[in-house]
C-alpha cells in the first residue's frame, strides 16, 4: 500500500513510512427537535465532511536503506516544507491510497511535527474532504413595493389606473414605461387590423406591473429640483433646491413667461420637456414645440411657457 498526496500543479509526496493506522471519520448531520409527547427527535440534515487522520514518521537519512521506506527518501525538511506550504496556501490536494477505494479531493486541516531520535520527525496530519462551495449572489430587488394589476375591461385607461394607484392620473407614463413591451406589442398588433388607437391603450386581461409610489414620484421630485436650480441660476428667486414644490417655488414660477427671445437655464429646462435642442434660447422651433406640448396636454395654446405649462411639465 502507498499513500500519495499531490496538488493541481502535480507536485506530489509519497509518504515514506506508512502509519500504523489511518483514522477515517464520516457522519450524518442531524437537527434536533423537541416535540410534545414524543420528546427529543433527531432528523437527518445532510452530512459532515469526511476526515482522514494519521500519525507517522518522516525518517532521517540514517533510515534510507531500510526496507520499509516507500519511494526515494527525501530529507524530513523537504516533506515538512511542502506540507506547510499546502496548508498555509489552502491548496486542494488529491489523496490516493493504493489498494483501497480512497481517491479524494482534500485540504490539510492541521499539521504538526516534533523532532525525535535518529533525525526522525514525528508528525500528525489531518485532512478534510474538499467540497466546492457555490454561493449564488442574489441581487436585491429594486422593485420593492411594486404591484400587479389585471385590466378588467377594454375601456380602462392608463390614466385611470394611475389615478387608482397614485391618486394622480398624470402618472400614467410611469406605468407605461414599466410595461412598455407588453403594451407596445399589443398596440402594434391592433394597428395592423387598421385600428387607429393611442400608443397608451391597454386591453382586458393584460397584467400590468405597477411601480411603487416612491418610484412614480421620484421623477417629479427630480424635475422640481432641476427647475429650482434653473430659477436660481436665472435669478428669478433664491429657492432652496430640495425637489419640493413648495409655495416659494410656485410663486417664482408665476413670474416666469418663456416666449420667443427668452434666454437662460429655465429655457433649457422647457426645451428638455418639449424635446428640442437645449441651447437656452427660445426661438421659433422652441415656440412651436411649446404649442404642440400645450395642445397635447389640454393647456391654453399660446406658445408661452407660463405657470400652467411649467406646472404640467413637473408632473
Amino acid at each position: 500500500m502507498d499513500i500519495e498526496l499531490k496538488d493541481k500543479a502535480n507536485k506530489k509526496i509519497k509518504i515514506p513510512m506508512l502509519p500504523e493506522e489511518i483514522e477515517y471519520s464520516s457522519s450524518a448531520r442531524f437537527q434536533e427537535y423537541k416535540i410534545l409527547d414524543l420528546g427529543e427527535v433527531k432528523l437527518p440534515k445532510g452530512r459532515n465532511l469526511c476526515t482522514y487522520k494519521w500519525t507517522a514518521l518522516f525518517p532521517g537519512s540514517s533510515r534510507e536503506k531500510m526496507s520499509f521506506i516507500h519511494g526515494t527518501l527525501k530529507t524530513p525538511s523537504y516533506y515538512i516544507n511542502i506540507m506547510e506550504y499546502w496548508r498555509k496556501q489552502h491548496k486542494k490536494l488529491k489523496l490516493i491510497i493504493s489498494g483501497t477505494s480512497v481517491n479524494e479531493q482534500v485540504y490539510i486541516d492541521s499539521f504538526s511535527y516534533v523532532l525525535t531520535s535518529l533525525g526522525d520527525y514525528k508528525y500528525t496530519i489531518s485532512l478534510v474532504e474538499a467540497v466546492d462551495l457555490k454561493v449564488k449572489a442574489k441581487k436585491r430587488s429594486s422593485k420593492k413595493g411594486t404591484k400587479k394589476y389585471k385590466v378588467k375591461r377594454n375601456k380602462e385607461t392608463l390614466h385611470g389606473v394611475a389615478k387608482k394607484f397614485y391618486k394622480d392620473g398624470t402618472k400614467y407614463k410611469v406605468i407605461y414605461k414599466a410595461n412598455k413591451k407588453l403594451i407596445d406589442t399589443r398596440v402594434k398588433r391592433e394597428r395592423k387590423k387598421k385600428k387607429s388607437i393611442s400608443k397608451y391603450t391597454i386591453f382586458k386581461g393584460q397584467v400590468l406591473t405597477i411601480p411603487s409610489t416612491a418610484t412614480a414620484f421620484s421623477a417629479k421630485k427630480a424635475s422640481v429640483l432641476k427647475l429650482q436650480k434653473a430659477i436660481n441660476k436665472d435669478k428669478y428667486a433664491k429657492l432652496t433646491a430640495n425637489g419640493v414644490l413648495d409655495s416659494k417655488t410656485k410663486n417664482a414660477m408665476k413670474k416666469i413667461f418663456i416666449k420667443r427671445g427668452s434666454k437662460g437655464a429655465v429655457v433649457s429646462f422647457v426645451q428638455e420637456k418639449v424635446k428640442v435642442s437645449q441651447d437656452g434660447i427660445c426661438g421659433a422651433k422652441t415656440v412651436a414645440a411649446i404649442r404642440k406640448y400645450q395642445r397635447k396636454h389640454g393647456l391654453s395654446v399660446d406658445g408661452i411657457a407660463g405657470y400652467d405649462t411649467l406646472r404640467r411639465m413637473l408632473s
